[in-house]
């Protein structure tokens, strides 16, 4: 074989796999974005600072214990009284994200079931106000 023919070869072995590469790129359909409104979600981005400093400057913190049944989450004294969101975000596939509205009473325990959520690893995102001022807190799990 000649040289000629062994680049014009070469050249048509890398066409041949740079289309292969596209069209295999072009029928990818799970894309999982972090959030569909991720761009919304950054403009916001201060305010989710300075709501987990609100967190942060309570008289004790949120206290996440496993039980047997699930999640029991703690809140201090002064939360009480207080309604909210879980947000249970899994990072492997958005579809299995939960979002669970609560309203805390006297005693200050959320109970949150994990028999349904598949084991791994989940972040649990809480966002909750009192009195017009709000509060979150972030928090990596496993189940």
């Amino acid at each position: 074989m000649s040289w000629g023919k062994g680049i014009a070869l070469l050249y048509s072995g890398f066409v041949v796999f740079m289309v292969g590469l596209v069209y295999m790129c072009v029928q990818q359909e799970n894309i999982f974005l972090v959030s569909s409104d991720y761009y919304k979600q950054e403009l916001a981005y201060q305010d989710k600072i300075n709501h987990s400093q609100n967190a942060a400057d309570l008289s004790s913190e949120v206290i996440i214990d496993y039980t047997e049944t699930g999640l029991a989450i703690t809140f201090p004294q002064e939360c009480n009284e207080s309604s909210g969101e879980i947000s249970l975000y899994r990072p492997s596939n958005a579809n299995k994200d939960v979002s669970i509205p609560f309203r805390l009473s006297l005693s200050n325990t959320l109970n949150v079931p994990t028999a349904n959520l598949d084991k791994g690893l989940w972040v649990l995102k809480l966002s909750w106000s009192k009195n017009d001022k709000e509060y979150y807190l972030e928090e990596k799990i496993t189940v």
